[in-house]
């Protein structure tokens, strides 16, 4: 995975570059945008003001458009969407440093995917800060705070997001619905629901904080994935919630203060977890065995600190903290 993943961050990177100018200065000049309308044609645009719409602003109707908000602001009356793909698959836009708000949803690729958005804030629309149907995205620097439903809904698998932040949502933080994707240096607070919610294997949410939304902090529902370094608190649900199968693993984080289980590891193949702390959860750990224990700490839970459910041979278990 980490593999492909690497090709594919360099192939966007070789694209970024190639789309805003440089290799050789062979591209075509930018695009003003100074009022809504439709990007029929690839190329490089950029804001000359402030936008306002009633419904949809500005619309991708090409592959490879590339649209730099130049710090500009894209403001709507409740409906509509500030850039859309207008429900036509139109692939690799990226979209950069501007804020937008008051809209449906902020911004809008139902059909399209291999986005890249960056330095960008798409907080209080009454839907989505961000819905993008396709795979494999690149979010870095983005802000959606306060969106009516969710604060970054992708339809689809690979996407690497970093330095995000997904507060105050009405219907959870950050929901994908398939698997090998990356959160990294984020934060997911105080949502309605689910923090980070991520569907299918092979993701992972490191360096992160997760804390005080209603449901659960991470929920990952397949196999094969991770939680490495992260701290997830004071949410309403589970701490960290794994499914009953696979192979999953928790490292150097900590879960404490959580209404549910600050850990809960299923899996009849095999669980790790390592330098975790989980206290004043509900129950600290839950895990079924065989799996690895090491350098766990689990204390002041309110009904057990650990529980460990023999399924196929024992777990292996050091440095414990969990009377």
């Amino acid at each position: 995975m980490n593999i492909k993943l690497s090709a594919r961050g360099l192939a966007v990177a070789l694209f970024a570059m190639l789309l805003v100018g440089g290799l050789g200065g062979r591209a075509s000049a930018d695009t003003a945008i100074s009022a809504c309308g439709t990007l029929s044609s690839p190329g490089n645009y950029f804001l000359t003001k402030n936008l306002s719409a009633t419904g949809s602003c500005l619309v991708i109707a090409a592959d490879n458009v590339a649209i730099d908000l130049k710090g500009k602001t894209i403001t709507g009356n409740g409906t509509g969407s500030a850039i859309t793909d207008s429900n036509i698959v139109h692939d690799f836009a990226i979209i950069a440093n501007g804020k937008i708000s008051n809209f449906a949803d902020g911004i809008n690729l139902a059909n399209s995917g291999h986005a890249i958005i960056s330095n960008v804030s798409s907080s209080k629309n009454t839907d989505d800060g961000i819905f993008i149907d396709g795979c494999c995205n690149t979010l870095n620097s983005v802000t959606t705070n306060n969106n009516g439903a969710t604060g970054i809904f992708i339809d689809s698998d690979d996407s690497s997001l970093t330095k995000i932040q997904a507060n105050s949502n009405g219907d959870g933080g950050i929901h994908i619905t398939s698997g090998d994707n990356t959160l990294v240096g984020s934060t997911v607070s105080n949502n309605k629901g689910v923090g980070v919610e991520m569907e299918a294997c092979c993701s992972f949410v490191i360096s992160s904080k997760v804390q005080k939304n209603s449901g659960i902090g991470i929920e990952l529902t397949s196999d094969d994935n991770g939680v490495i370094k992260s701290t997830i608190s004071k949410n309403g649900g589970d701490g960290i919630e794994f499914p009953t199968f696979g192979d999953n693993m928790v490292t150097e984080s900590k879960s404490n203060g959580n209404a549910g289980t600050g850990v809960d590891i299923g899996g009849t193949q095999w669980g790790i977890i390592s330098g975790v702390q989980a206290n004043k959860n509900a129950t600290g750990v839950t895990m079924d065995c065989r799996g690895s224990t090491a350098s766990l700490t689990a204390q002041g839970n309110s009904t057990s600190n650990l529980v460990q459910t023999v399924v196929d041979g024992p777990c292996a278990n050091v440095n414990l903290k969990a009377p």
